[in-house]
């Protein structure tokens, strides 16, 4: 595959600041948050009648490719329940942008730098911690890394609690270990089975495209290629609106195909296993995903379907932003894990465990959930969560991957739940 390093966006030609606002639900509303690295677009909700009481904070992140604008019916919610809740876009997505609206440059599409832009944020809001992080899809990536970084249950530690939604958390790859002993020394503690090497096979791409009759390619590293982000971007054929409609639509439970069969966990990281899952996951290997979504719609009628979770209107705001930022920012994030001078900053984490109460929510119908082997599995058991910490995993019926969209309510019920297991 032709992998491309992370690139510099594109200069502004329009200042997202000026921009009509969005349309929002009652008790929604958004502004822009300046700070020295990027101006955050964010989406707020603040409860009534405050007093002179400071509500503590509950920060949604989104993930690919969705905005803060999907968390537009859960944050109002929160702010119902006492909480001030907000939303950003996250860098490369949607309205926040750099305040000299010249280019990101490509080096800062990194861990770390999800970590440093979530903190600065919250300091910009006037908090010095975070009683609840909630992430989905690639926010529960980025919720994860400041919650090692920098979350414990007790204070005055910056994360006090965590929902991990629809990306579950498998643990820090390990590093080479005593490779260098000191005949001297005892024998170091044996560690423990490496799940990442033991269940891996590591000609994964090659094993793929050599599937017999069906030849398939992994999702993430298509997005790490040259033509992806404008093949996503510039239709040849359909409109982002038909894609994008699409696209969520088969990634929800609205799909029968997320029924028959059902997501449920895969053995390991080998081509067999991995091609169990539908192709918005594990693609064929010759097609863009424009083309694989337009053929597992050919036999959908897309009108009727998500329109009471994500109507025309609500479809259109995905498709203006990402009309006017492409597809490249967002897939930057992608590139990152091929770039292992990039991603060697996980390498800070090694050994640790997320230790803070936490809850794993996702759809029924969602094979994001089992898209890496193992990973509920290590979180249940321990291996990627400190003891009494993890909370239970939650698969909510009647939805797929879109959870905290398609069944919104109970999302907030989980995000209460949690954030009352924080000790004060």
């Amino acid at each position: 595959m032709d992998i491309i390093p992370a690139q510099d966006t594109p200069d502004y030609t329009t200042d997202p600041e000026t921009l009509p606002p969005l349309t929002l639900p009652d008790g929604v509303t958004s502004r822009f948050v300046e700070t020295t690295s990027l101006n955050f677009h964010i989406l707020e909700s603040v409860p009534e009648n405050l007093g002179n009481t400071r509500p503590p904070l509950i920060l949604c992140i989104h993930g690919f490719p969705e905005l803060a604008y999907s968390w537009r019916y859960i944050l109002p919610r929160l702010a119902d329940a006492g909480y001030y809740a907000a939303a950003f876009d996250q860098r490369g997505y949607g309205r926040t942008h750099p305040p000299d609206l010249k280019s990101t440059p490509g080096h800062t599409f990194r861990p770390l730098n999800l970590i440093k832009d979530t903190i600065t944020l919250v300091h910009a809001l006037g908090y010095t911690s975070i009683h609840t992080i909630v992430g989905h899809d690639f926010g529960a990536v980025t919720a994860t890394y400041v919650t090692l970084a920098r979350g414990s249950s007790a204070p005055p530690d910056f994360v006090r609690s965590l929902v991990l939604m629809s990306h579950p958390w498998k643990g820090i790859p390990p590093i080479p270990f005593n490779t260098s002993p000191n005949p001297s020394l005892p024998a170091p503690p044996q560690q423990e089975s490496d799940l990442y090497t033991s269940t891996r096979d590591p000609h994964i791409h090659d094993s793929l495209a050599n599937i017999p009759n069906h030849p398939r390619k992994h999702y993430k590293w298509y997005y790490c290629t040259r033509p992806s982000a404008s093949e996503m971007t510039n239709p040849t054929g359909p409109p982002l609106h038909t894609f994008l409609r699409g696209y969520f639509h088969l990634k929800s439970a609205d799909w029968p195909g997320n029924h028959n069969p059902p997501p449920h966990p895969l053995k390991s990281w080998t081509a067999p296993e991995l091609a169990k899952m539908p192709h918005y996951y594990v693609m064929p290997r010759d097609s863009t995903m424009r083309e694989a979504v337009e053929h597992d719609m050919a036999d959908q009628d897309a009108s009727k379907y998500g329109t009471n979770w994500l109507s025309d209107d609500d479809l259109s705001v995905y498709v203006d932003e990402y009309t006017r930022t492409t597809f490249g920012p967002p897939m930057n994030w992608y590139r990152i894990q091929t770039s292992p001078e990039a991603a060697s900053d996980a390498m800070l984490f090694v050994g640790r465990k997320l230790s803070v109460p936490m809850k794993f929510v996702a759809g029924r119908q969602d094979w994001g959930t089992y898209q890496e082997p193992g990973a509920v599995e290590a979180m249940e058991s321990g291996r990627s969560v400190e003891g009494g910490c993890y909370l239970g995993t939650v698969l909510v019926e009647g939805a797929g991957h879109w959870v905290n969209q398609e069944q919104w309510g109970r999302c907030v019920e989980e995000i209460l739940d949690v954030a009352g297991h924080v000790k004060t």
